[in-house]
Order: structure tokens, then C-alpha cells, then sequence
């Protein structure tokens, strides 16, 4: 026989010791691979097999006490010998019966010496199978645990992470002014604050310098984490060129924020190098809210009156580096009346995908849907804006954060 292993342990059940002896006799021809068990009756095959787990059985039909198959039955309804290949050996009982009882195979009495070999090879083979799909099985029990294991891992390290974004959301939230304040200096206000992720690199800002209420509403390069990281370098700028005085106006605000934010970056105008920073808009308000200055990063800011829509454009360039690094922004001066309504806001909102076209929803039809809104109460602005947005993003993800800061002059 050529068998996979060096022995075998086959136990051999027959009440005739003659037919013990034959059986021995021809599988012993392979004498160093196989090791042979005797059991008198069925009752002592199955005590013998619970014990030893042979590699394979062969069972005689016709013994006393309990019938081979009955013993077949016994067999594989106990776990530990249920998979054990058993070749029936009868002269007499049917093959529908030893089958139906869970035999692999059958030979017939009087055997022959081949047929017999054959057989058991076939057997032999079966187990080896047997082994390898049950060794694969385990193999791949394995491998689904370890998965399982590294899916639990990145759950928990997912949460750790998740955890964490919501500590710098409370943190980020924490230096920004508080509603007290914003409602102090601005009684009709809103602020539509809708970060792409957990944090934002949006953020406002408010400050006080000489009697002028100085307001910022920034767009830091990046989002989610990246961003907030700028955010708070933003903020903490902002509170250290107030605390430095000798503030000119929101143009000299810009250019000193500017030059901080090119210190922190170390940025030097060198070819290949990252273009991080921030575009800001900046208003300063005198005492009474009679008239406003602005300068502007890249962003402008919306006055409406009348209902027409001014636009006030800031200087082209960001705080960052920039081919005019050194140039400095721009003040504009405008005399207010009371019922204006001025927006501060970042790009995320004219941006955004969506609508019937998947398009850009855009500044024209920002400006127009301000216009629409600007006479409601500000509770009713920042719900109308956050709705049309959302049913016009539709399905799509938002692109970007969304910050609009709008007041109404006294």
C-alpha cells in the first residue's frame, strides 16, 4: 500500500478469528505501516475505538452481543470516532443497510487479497483527506480568529482615534467666542457652522481693540484634523496681534497674521514648498456700528441693503506665502445703516456638489439666495441656508467645511 504516514492503526472486528488471521496476514505484507487491533464483537469495537481512535475499522456485519451495524451506528454518532472511515465485511446483509448505517465502503465475503487492499488503500486515502480538509478547516478557523482579532483592534483603535476628534471638537469649540459674547456685540446674528468632518478648519473670531469690534470668519488650508490644527495657531495669532496693539486697521491685522504664519511654517517663498496657510476676512466696526473697515485673504464679504447685494472683494492672495508676500492688504471703508445685513463666510458653502446637474452650487446663487433671506429673523436665516444646502448636496458627500457668520446692523 502506499500510504502518506509511516503506521496506521486499523482495528479489525470479527468474531472469527480465522477471519482475523486472513485479514492480518495480507495487510502485514506492509508490516511496518500498519499496526493491528482485534475486537471479538461490535460492543468491544466500539470500547476499542473510543479509546485507541484507529485510523480506520473493519467491521463484520453478523456478531454477537451488538452487529456490526449497529456498532456502525454507535460510531458515528460519538465525535471523537464519527469521521473514522469503516469498510462493512459481510457475506449476507445488504449494502443499503451498512450504508444507510454510515459504513465508507463494502467488501463481501469470502474477500479476496486485492480487493481487500485495494480497498483499505481507498480508505487510507479517504482519512488522509479527511485530515487535510480538517487541517485547512483549522487552519482557517485560525486565520478567522486572527482577523476577527485585528478587526477588533482597529474597532477599538477607530474609537481611540474617534474619542480623541471629539475631545479637540469640545477643545476647539472652547476657544472660539462664546454665544455670550457674540450675542453682546451682534443681538441679531447667526452662525451656520457645518464642519466637513468632526473638527473643522473653519473658524470666527472676535476681538475688541480702542472701542472697534474687530470680527474674523477664516478658511484654514485642509479639514478635519489638519485643519483644526491651523485653526488654533488662527486663533491664538489673532489674540496675540490684538494683545500687541498699535493696530492700524484689519489690513495691518492681515499683514502681521500673515508674517506669523509664515514663521510657523517656516515658509520662504522656496520652489516645492507647501502653500499652507489660511484665507481670512476681517471686519473692525466702530463704537456705534456707524461705519466698517474690511480687508480681505482671498475672501470678500456681502453687505445687503436695499436689496441689492454689495460685494466687497478682499486682496488676491492668502495669509501664507505668496508671490507678493511682502505686499500689504487693502482697507475699505463703508458707512453703515441700520437694517444692513453683512455675511462673512468661507467657500464650502458655494462649493458644494449637488442639485439636479451634480454641480457646484456657486456664489451667484449664494448671492441670490442671501438676498432672498436677508429680511427673515436670523433663526430663520441659518435654517433656510442649512436646508437648501442639504437638499441640494443631496446624496453627495460635503466637500468641504461650511462656515457663514451673518449680522443685521442696529
Amino acid at each position: 500500500m502506499n500510504m502518506e504516514k509511516e503506521s496506521y492503526k486499523i482495528l479489525i472486528a470479527d468474531d472469527s478469528e480465522l477471519s482475523y488471521k486472513m485479514i492480518a496476514e495480507f495487510l502485514l505484507l506492509e508490516k511496518d505501516k500498519v499496526e493491528l487491533f482485534y475486537a471479538e464483537n461490535g460492543q468491544q469495537a466500539c470500547d476499542m475505538a473510543t479509546e485507541i481512535i484507529p485510523d480506520m475499522i473493519l467491521m463484520d456485519v453478523i456478531m454477537p452481543e451488538m452487529n456490526g451495524i449497529a456498532a456502525v451506528r454507535y460510531l458515528r454518532a460519538q465525535e471523537k470516532t464519527a469521521e473514522i472511515p469503516i469498510i462493512v465485511l459481510s457475506a449476507t446483509e445488504s449494502l443499503n443497510s451498512a450504508y444507510e448505517a454510515g459504513a465508507n465502503d463494502f467488501i463481501l465475503k469470502p474477500f479476496r487479497k486485492y480487493e481487500l487492499l485495494i480497498k483499505v488503500r481507498s480508505g487510507l486515502n479517504l482519512l488522509q483527506k479527511i485530515r487535510e480538509i480538517n487541517f485547512q478547516k483549522d487552519e482557517l478557523k485560525i486565520r478567522h480568529e486572527e482577523v476577527l482579532q485585528q478587526r477588533d483592534r482597529i474597532s477599538r483603535q477607530q474609537q481611540d482615534i474617534l474619542d480623541d476628534i471629539n475631545y479637540s471638537k469640545r477643545i476647539q469649540k472652547a476657544i472660539l467666542p462664546t454665544d455670550k459674547c457674540m450675542r453682546e456685540t451682534f443681538p441679531e446674528h447667526f452662525i451656520l457652522n457645518l464642519p466637513k468632518n468632526i473638527v473643522s478648519g473653519d473658524f470666527y473670531w472676535l476681538g475688541e481693540y480702542e472701542k472697534n469690534t474687530i470680527l474674523a470668519v477664516a478658511d484654514c488650508t485642509g479639514h478635519g484634523v489638519s485643519g483644526a490644527f491651523m485653526t488654533m495657531a488662527g486663533t491664538a495669532f489673532l489674540n496675540e496681534i490684538l494683545s500687541s496693539g498699535n493696530i492700524t486697521g484689519p489690513a495691518d491685522i492681515l499683514f502681521r497674521l500673515r508674517g506669523l504664519v509664515t514663521k510657523l511654517l517656516k515658509q520662504k517663498g522656496e520652489a516645492g514648498e507647501a502653500a499652507d496657510g489660511m484665507d481670512i476676512s476681517v471686519v473692525m466696526l466702530n463704537e456705534k456700528h456707524s461705519s466698517l473697515r474690511f480687508a480681505g485673504a482671498n475672501n470678500p464679504f456681502y453687505l445687503i441693503r436695499d436689496e441689492e447685494v454689495t460685494i466687497v472683494k478682499g486682496d488676491r492672495m492668502p495669509i501664507g506665502i505668496h508671490l507678493n508676500f511682502d505686499k500689504s492688504f487693502t482697507d475699505h471703508s463703508l458707512e453703515m445703516r441700520s437694517g444692513d445685513m453683512i455675511y462673512l463666510f468661507t467657500d464650502g458653502y458655494a462649493d458644494q456638489f449637488g442639485g439636479p446637474k451634480n454641480k457646484k452650487f456657486r456664489y451667484h446663487q449664494f448671492q441670490e439666495l442671501l438676498l432672498a433671506i436677508s429680511k427673515l429673523t436670523m433663526d430663520e436665516q441659518k435654517k433656510t441656508l442649512h436646508r437648501t444646502i442639504t437638499d441640494w448636496k443631496g446624496k453627495n458627500d460635503q466637500v468641504d467645511d461650511i462656515l457663514i457668520l451673518g449680522f443685521r446692523v442696529e
